[in-house]
């Protein structure tokens, strides 16, 4: 079992999902277990109204719906976030604006672009003050971001850096503020999740080189669906970090001796994610969720946020942030952030999905139709809501090459059971059904023991299952991988 996965989620259901699809999925998936009828849309931008962000919109745009109401999400985001909202929270100082405008803290700084002199540049930074921070306006990932600039030289090779290696034309520099890094996600009024951020770092045991030990950390973090993709690269920023430290890959650390890789915290730099939800104080908390509410249309979000000894600076708003973070820390306890999300936008619903985390639907080829454009949009078949009961069966005897497995397929179907069935190297042949009505799964083994019209059927040796479920009933082969899939 994967640690990183918490108890509703599995290895099996984010199996081939990635990055920002990882978002979406969890919030679908979230409302889907609860009975609302989903919907992917391949054409976003036609059907939804929502104001989308990014350059692959494909599998992360879906609506929810009850039979009263439908919601529009694009990732963690839905409609009750104003696209005006989305506007503001795309550039850094006009989020800013608002932060002042409102009395939330916030580092001073000021905007310019490349087209600006340069020397005037230098000479707002210098009235700011050192420690600095550039970054780019509308930036994310941590990309271009360079923090603690302490002298002007590295200013200029800083500017210099970002303006020659990204393709970022405006930029933010802002006072460098010294403290804990945290990203917090806010629902109305509500923290419902807090993360630490750490820089990319190692941990020395004695034995191994740095570069040994990243090469080490990187196989931990591709077990982490939020981190596998995420990995710490040995790269020039890296090298120069070590340098300022008078220290060389090939440099072996001491046992628990701590070495930083990077200035930056950012996840997506190499970071490490730790959960602190239950650790931030009251002021903290309510800094936080007086930021979102300092923004025009905007319910839900996910400020970053510097604590220190003197409070909290809020440093920016992610308005369609990145939950996965909170769901799978590297260190701490999960959060179900996506339960928090339909909890705002179905409260009708809320507690409805407690005992349905063993189903889960197909995203990943939901994803490869829509990016094949041969669908538009994508409707997934309702969930069944309620406790999942679920058998094994095998069945032996003459099973195999009578037509058992597409008998067995039908049968389940009729009765409205999900699960897969498949041949075994044995001979016999293995039957999962699943359902939320406890007779029809146990009456199962009576369909097993009849068989098709040419089977010869000996026995069927029944078992408790308790491991996930894909809605629909599929036809597996020998290895377990799908054959054909319910239509």
């Amino acid at each position: 079992m994967n640690e990183a996965y918490p108890y509703w989620l599995s290895e099996q259901m984010l199996s081939g999902v990635r990055r920002f699809n990882i978002d979406a999925y969890l919030v679908a998936l979230e409302g889907w277990r609860r009975g609302l009828s989903l919907k992917f849309y391949g054409e976003p931008s036609e059907e939804t109204g929502l104001q989308l962000i990014g350059f692959d919109p494909i599998g992360k745009t879906f609506s929810l719906s009850s039979e009263n109401k439908t919601h529009f999400f694009n990732r963690s985001r839905g409609d009750k976030v104003a696209n005006e909202a989305v506007e503001i929270g795309s550039s850094k100082m006009e989020t800013k604006n608002y932060l002042n405008q409102a009395g939330v803290p916030a580092p001073e700084g000021f905007d310019f672009t490349t087209e600006n002199d340069l020397e005037e540049v230098i000479h707002s930074a210098l009235e700011l003050g050192y420690p600095l921070v550039l970054k780019p306006t509308f930036g994310s990932l941590g990309k271009g971001v360079i923090a603690n600039i302490q002298t002007e030289d590295a200013l200029r090779d800083s500017i210099s850096y970002v303006t020659s290696e990204f393709d970022y034309t405006d930029f933010v520099i802002e006072r460098f503020i010294e403290g804990e890094d945290v990203r917090v996600y806010v629902v109305e009024d509500q923290v419902v999740g807090a993360t630490k951020r750490i820089p990319a770092n190692v941990t020395g045991d004695g034995i191994n080189t740095i570069e040994e030990l990243i090469h080490l950390k990187n196989e931990k973090r591709k077990l982490n669906p939020q981190t596998s993709t995420r990995l710490i690269k040995i790269d020039k920023e890296v090298t120069n970090h070590l340098a300022l430290q008078n220290l060389q890959l090939d440099h072996v650390p001491k046992k628990d001796v701590v070495i930083y890789l990077k200035g930056q915290s950012n996840i997506s730099a190499g970071g490490d994610s730790i959960d602190a939800t239950n650790e931030l104080s009251d002021d903290v908390k309510n800094t936080a969720i007086k930021a979102v509410r300092a923004i025009p249309g905007l319910s839900h979000a996910g400020p970053d946020i510097i604590v220190n000894e003197d409070g909290a600076v809020v440093i920016e708003i992610n308005i369609t942030a990145g939950i996965s973070l909170h769901t799978f820390p590297l260190y701490g306890e999960q959060q179900n952030i996506a339960e928090k999300i339909i909890d705002h936008y179905f409260p009708e619903t809320k507690g409805a999905a407690i005992k349905s985390n063993q189903i889960y639907f197909d995203y990943k080829t939901i994803l490869e139709l829509l990016r094949s454009k041969s669908i538009k949009q994508m409707e997934v078949a309702d969930a069944p809501v309620g406790e999942l009961y679920a058998k094994r069966y095998v069945i032996s005897g003459k099973v195999q090459g009578v037509g058992f497995r597409r008998w067995a397929r039908k049968q389940a179907i009729a009765k409205g059971l999900h699960g897969y069935t498949r041949n075994l190297k044995n001979g016999k042949v293995v039957i999962v059904v699943a359902g939320v009505d406890k007779v029809a799964v146990n009456g199962f083994k009576a369909i097993c023991q009849q068989g098709p019209e040419k089977a010869e059927v000996e026995d069927v040796q029944v078992y408790n299952w308790d491991k996930q479920v894909r809605v629909g009933f599929e036809i597996r082969n020998e290895k377990g991988k799908p054959k054909q899939k319910r239509k």
